[in-house]
């Protein structure tokens, strides 16, 4: 009986443990925006908070209105908006902390050369490769795909801070 008690107590405090390893992380389709399933790109701050979830932060002018989740200073997830048609709406998805994942190029935060690599190779029919990854600066480098039909692009990089970084936008 007491091995049954305490093998039902280990599942009960093992269940909150898998629980929040799911949220921990986001999964992005590279082709189409879509954060852990849901449209981002072009949607209003409401519908991408009933999406992605209540934000961390919520930033900005009206003219780059930002919401986010993590700390404003090291944030996992931002959207960015910016006034279309009277309305704020999403234009731009930056990820800087992981996990960060895509079906088919798995981390999104993997080294950048290695992610331009990715990218060529599972999305080549997709995407093409408009700035191939190079640094300006030391430790401030970055490349960029644009969508070869649609206006979607893919900026990536590499900055001492925050390590390696990738932008979605319209």
């Amino acid at each position: 009986m007491k091995r049954l008690l305490l093998l039902g107590t280990l599942a009960i405090l093992a269940m909150p443990a898998v629980g929040a390893q799911a949220t921990t992380g986001r999964s992005i389709d590279l082709a189409t925006g879509d954060v852990n399933g849901h449209r981002v790109l072009g949607l209003t701050v409401a519908q991408v908070t009933a999406a992605l979830g209540r934000p961390d932060f919520r930033v900005g002018p009206r003219s780059r209105y930002r919401i986010g989740y993590g700390p404003q200073s090291n944030f996992s997830t931002e959207v960015i908006f910016r006034p279309s048609g009277g309305v704020q709406r999403a234009w731009s998805i930056a990820v800087e902390r992981g996990p960060v994942r895509d079906e088919k190029v798995g981390d999104l935060l993997q080294r950048s050369t290695a992610l331009q690599k990715a990218i060529l190779t599972k999305y080549g029919a997709t995407f093409s490769l408009v700035r191939s990854y190079a640094c300006k600066s030391k430790g401030q480098c970055s490349g960029e795909f644009a969508a070869r039909s649609g206006p979607l692009h893919l900026t990536f990089g590499t900055q001492p801070v925050t390590g390696t970084w990738l932008t979605i936008w319209t």
